[in-house]
């Protein structure tokens, strides 16, 4: 089997795909830019979202920063609501490597750390994520990038082996966790960056 029809490219969603940043949606409900970054670090933290990421329902993740923070636990409920601000017009270089992949007969897929609260109409409404086969989500799966256990599981939903995948992501752990598990990685930093390693392996075209 060839290169190109042997190897399996794996996205990751978030700050690779679409750009993701959670002061977008506190600043939908919090008119301070002050209050805003003070929610951002001390409240609603990456920490904090990971909980989300992890499956977590809303009601579990407002208790949890209402024992650490009190009297702010609806931070969470109205970040939920407003969770779309914090996403910004997909990355149109990086669609439009997805779609040369895809119109040359290379399977994509995703894999992103993502509530499954707030992915509903995710696919609908941003065309380079329906174009993947399909995305494995952390918040159905209940488990977390860079953890072993999230690649083994979209290795059977998609049918791969480790040596296929090669997978793109913006976070140097979620990357050296997928080469622990044997997957070729490479660290995102830009679509013109991911369009070498692209080519570097067989699977576009060189200029």
């Amino acid at each position: 089997m060839s290169a190109r029809g042997d190897r399996v490219v794996v996205w990751d969603l978030g700050n690779v795909v679409i750009p993701w940043e959670r002061r977008g949606a506190l600043a939908r409900f919090i008119d301070d830019e002050d209050e805003v970054e003070r929610l951002a670090a001390e409240v609603f933290d990456l920490e904090t979202n990971v909980h989300l990421d992890r499956g977590h329902a809303v009601e579990e993740v407002r208790a949890i920063v209402e024992e650490r923070h009190p009297g702010h636990g609806w931070v969470v409920e109205r970040y939920v609501e407003h969770f779309r601000h914090s996403l910004g017009p997909q990355d149109g270089e990086v669609a439009a490597l997805i779609d040369e992949l895809v119109d040359r007969g290379v399977r994509c897929v995703g894999l992103s750390n993502w509530s499954a609260v707030s992915f509903t109409g995710i696919a609908d409404d941003f065309s380079a994520v329906g174009r993947l086969e399909g995305v494995v989500i952390s918040g159905e799966e209940r488990v977390c990038k860079p953890e072993p256990e999230i690649f083994r599981r979209c290795e059977a939903r998609f049918g791969f082996r480790p040596e296929q995948a090669l997978f793109f992501d913006d976070s140097p752990a979620n990357v050296a966790g997928a080469r622990a598990v044997g997957w070729d990685a490479e660290l995102f930093t830009g679509a013109a960056a991911a369009r070498l390693a692209l080519v570097s392996r067989g699977l576009l075209p060189g200029s």
